[in-house]
């Protein structure tokens, strides 16, 4: 039989001696391994990774195996002890005394905590080329990385480092670059129109931070950048979930990057927030696709879980901790749903927004409604819009939503009386507006996606975590939700949900972390009988479901029969029938 690659993941089985492809098929079968058979070219097809199994059922069979069949086992051999030997380095080192024995005299050590001292060791090991940190929000990541950078400077076993990071995160690297490292390291920011960020790139620096969108527009010059130093790159990927989608420009673009860095750290509290699929290319973009080789998931979420799972024990480069273990001292959090009647006006504009919904998804067939799939999701929107502040669809509304009501209540007991500091998470605008000009006597400040200046995202936060006068916090958990610290407060309320998991994650962490002296308190504020608490269920489903991976998963993409049964179920909520 001739053995010799076909495609991935596959090899072929063409017939060189008289015996028959059914007898082969047959000692296959025998074996256990069941072959695709091509009758009409007398070959057949088998898994490439039972190369060895399909070698010892043929043994009395005259084999002539294909070199380039050959390097590829000898490839994949490497990466097996590779893999073993990289999970053997971080399970040692996330042992924190061994940890820092291997640092040694390292002079950084003194400022990191024990988690982090693991994280170093970890990131700047020799024998680690590629690693994933997923420590839970707050741990310290962005200074876990640097000194990584710092110490894989002293040992020269890099030059310089790229960081590519969400735009809002890109001066938070510069700050903390310049608290840890004031006189030892340059930072350079790579922002603003295409010419400006030439002219940063082509300035001399040692520590280069950007934004994804970077890497899709200026993708060769930061190539010719991660070619520039004789020790080579550290890439680092801040907020990795925004490379989940292997399909996506910006995914490709970091994919491609990696190849020409001398080493990657991978950086996320909240990988895997939509699907088990989403942590995938996140590792693969870290160890260059090695644990994940050759996987294909099955769509559902429940088949393709404890697949993911299974191989990022065994075989992914990432650290996970959580803040119960590496901050046992930092206090508890609690969550509270507070039930709100819409106001009159209101309910009936929902009542006729979700009677249409239903009409239309019941006389939609299942490809009319692929077809116009982001209508109904915008619909949808449009229901928690509603739920939220009807003014944001309907301009000439002018009653007050139930939520402002339930907000003058609540705010007025914990600014007012208990002189807390309060932040309110909004997803939608014309609520957050609504709120700031309701409210100016709490001397609020906003973030969101009109505040667009890293001067002044970061006045806004030294405001409230500074000044006594400043009690509310106004914000858009897509716009806020990462990279800040509001821990000032805590007291945070979501007057509206992101549908998005990670923002709700994320912003979850802004008052829980580092520094927090007393317990959180969280508070939802849903209309009640409506949707939104279906929404907030499958919240609190996709953070149930995230833990049992590594502790963290979205919705599939919606079929007509999910949404129907859905908007059903909103309907049900009602508790008396549409008009």
């Amino acid at each position: 039989m001739h053995v010799a690659a076909h495609n991935e993941g596959t090899i072929r089985l063409s017939r060189i001696t008289q015996i028959t492809v059914r007898e082969t098929a047959q000692a296959l079968q025998r074996s256990g391994l069941a072959p695709t058979i091509s009758w009409h070219t007398r070959e057949l097809f088998v898994p490439r990774s039972d190369l060895r199994t399909l070698c010892s059922a043929l043994q009395g069979y005259q084999l002539t195996i294909d070199a380039e069949l050959i390097e590829q086992e000898k490839q994949d051999a490497r990466h097996e002890e590779s893999i073993t030997q990289i999970k053997r380095v971080i399970a040692e080192q996330s042992e924190t005394e061994i940890a820092r024995r291997t640092l040694g005299g390292f002079h950084g050590a003194r400022y990191l905590d024990e988690h982090q001292l693991s994280a170093v060791a970890i990131a700047s090991h020799p024998d680690i080329f590629g690693f994933c940190l997923f420590d839970e929000q707050g741990l310290g990541k962005t200074i876990s990385t640097l000194f990584a950078f710092d110490r894989l400077r002293e040992q020269q076993l890099i030059g310089r480092m790229l960081v590519i990071c969400p735009k809002n995160m890109i001066m938070e690297w510069e700050r903390d670059a310049a608290r840890f490292f004031p006189s030892k390291y340059t930072c350079e920011t790579v922002l603003g129109s295409a010419r400006e960020k030439r002219r940063a790139l082509d300035r001399r620096a040692d520590i280069y931070v950007t934004n994804f969108e970077t890497a899709c527009t200026q993708f060769l010059r930061l190539k010719e950048l991660l070619h520039s130093h004789p020790h080579g790159f550290l890439l680092t990927i801040d907020e990795s979930f925004y490379v989940k989608n292997t399909d996506a420009l910006r995914t490709k673009a970091v994919r491609r990057l990696r190849e020409f860095a001398r080493r990657c750290i991978v950086l996320c509290g909240t990988p895997a927030p939509n699907h088990p699929s989403d942590i995938v290319e996140q590792v693969s973009i870290a160890d260059g696709g090695v644990a994940f080789r050759g996987v294909k998931l099955p769509p559902e979420r429940e088949l393709a879980l404890p697949l993911v799972r299974d191989i990022l024990e065994r075989r992914a480069p990432y650290l996970r901790r959580r803040k119960a273990e590496a901050l046992p001292s930092l206090p508890k959090k609690s969550f509270e749903h507070v039930l709100v009647p819409m106001s009159p006006l209101q309910c009936g504009l929902y009542e006729r927004a979700l009677d249409g919904l239903i009409t239309d998804l019941e006389h939609t067939g299942d490809d009319a409604f692929r077809r116009d799939v982001m209508s109904f999701i915008a619909r949808r929107t449009r229901l928690l819009q509603i739920c939220s502040n009807p003014a944001g669809v309907i301009r000439s509304y002018t009653e007050i939503p139930g939520k402002l009501l339930a907000l003058d209540s609540l705010l007025h007991e914990l600014i007012s009386v208990r002189r807390e500091k309060v932040i309110v998470w909004c997803y939608f605008t014309a609520s957050l507006e609504a709120i700031l000009v309701r409210y100016p006597h709490f001397n609020p400040v906003r973030l969101d996606g009109k505040v667009t200046s890293a001067q002044s995202r970061r006045e806004a936060v030294t405001r409230f975590q500074e000044d006594d006068s400043t009690m509310l916090f106004v914000a858009n958990v897509a716009a806020a939700g990462a990279g800040l610290t509001l821990h000032r407060a805590r007291f945070a309320v979501y007057e509206s949900l992101s549908n998005q998991g990670a923002h709700y994650f994320q912003s979850i962490d802004r008052i829980h972390r580092r520094g927090q002296s007393r317990p959180v308190e969280y508070i939802a504020l849903l209309c009640g009988g409506t949707i939104e608490l279906v929404e907030y269920e499958n919240l609190s489903l996709k953070e149930q479901m995230s833990r049992t991976l590594l502790r963290d998963h979205d919705a599939l993409p919606p079929t007509r029969a999910t949404m129907l049964a859905e908007a059903r179920e909103a309907a049900s909520l009602l508790k008396r029938p549409l008009r």
